[in-house]
């Protein structure tokens, strides 16, 4: 039976979570926060999304996401294919990455990006066949607290008294008092993003972007950590806590580049594994560029242990001067 494909609106924001979900089970992705991401793009932000039906039944997802042309000067898009684990099959995964890419093609993309599991062969493989490159790899980590809890709590405090000794607070951002806080926020999360290791520019963000990704479901401001010395914020860290289902992950943990090699975020990081400890969180995982030296060591000394990760793919389809 030949496979379809139709648009996905709004309301089948749900279907699209538990295909998701089916594709990477090990990785369920949570239907309110598909439905936050749908109802809430980024400023300039085109997006085209799918669902493949065979014989009526929904089998897969895909979509293509790109930032806006202006500020991407290798106009890159990113190409998604999400086949339930039940329909796999290479042949199958070839003619949906084929058929997405077709679609991004026609925004005029000249560069494809697409991600798939260290641990998912066959998508490997149908990448592969497609003419997709290797370009680089996030190393995902997850961290036992019913093992390394109580540690880690014990190291918080430490890492508190040690910090306040030195003049740096660490504290919520619901217990931050300072009307500017959201922008002095953003404004240190755009030094420090662009510090990542990356392949491809990293679209600056729109303030009120900033305000609706952080004002998520899956986000609090009393489970959101910074470090501040004086009142500028230095450091920041934040779990995000799925609302229906799903492992919490690390969001974002950085550092002011003139306050790194100081122990601050990794103190930051701290005070968010010991809350997480005493709000009775299992596990914990966080993913990390391969490249990102500081931030895999940091991961390493606190407990975390390695799980099959993500590569990220290349293919170029039309050169700047076609």
């Amino acid at each position: 039976m030949a496979v379809t494909y139709r648009p996905a609106v709004l309301d089948d924001a749900e279907l699209a979570a538990d295909l998701m979900t089916a594709a990477y089970p090990c990785l369920p992705s949570d239907l309110v926060m598909v439905r936050y991401r749908w109802q809430n793009p980024r400023q300039g932000y085109e997006v085209g999304r799918f669902v493949a039906e065979r014989d009526g039944d929904p089998i897969a997802f895909l979509a293509w996401l790109h930032g806006p042309w202006a500020e991407l000067p290798d106009r890159h898009c990113e190409v998604e294919v999400w086949l339930d684990r039940a329909r796999l099959d290479v042949g199958l995964l070839v003619e949906m990455w084929s058929w997405i890419e077709s679609q991004a093609v026609a925004q005029d993309s000249h560069l494809l990006l697409a991600y798939s599991g260290e641990d998912e062969p066959e998508m490997l493989e149908a990448l592969a066949s497609l003419g997709y490159q290797r370009e680089r790899a996030a190393k995902l980590w997850e961290l036992d607290l019913s093992q390394h809890g109580a540690r880690l709590v014990a190291e918080a405090k430490a890492a508190r008294e040690q910090m306040d000794g030195g003049g740096i607070r660490l504290l919520t951002v619901a217990e931050w008092r300072d009307g500017d806080k959201l922008r002095k926020l953003y404004e240190l999360n755009e030094r420090t993003v662009q510090d990542v290791p990356h392949s491809l520019p990293i679209v600056t963000e729109a303030f009120e972007d900033f305000e609706k990704r952080i004002h998520s479901p899956d986000r609090r401001d009393d489970r959101w950590w910074i470090a501040c010395d004086g009142d500028r914020p230095v450091a920041m860290s934040y779990l995000k806590f799925p609302p229906v289902r799903g492992t919490v992950w690390t969001g974002y943990t950085c550092a002011a580049r003139e306050y790194r090699g100081r122990g601050i975020a990794r103190a930051v990081k701290l005070q968010t594994l010991a809350q997480a400890t005493e709000l009775g969180v299992p596990t914990v995982r966080t993913d990390n560029d391969a490249e990102n030296a500081p931030m895999l060591h940091i991961n390493e000394t606190l407990g975390y242990v390695r799980r099959p990760g993500w590569v990220e793919h290349h293919k170029r389809v039309k050169t700047s001067s076609a």
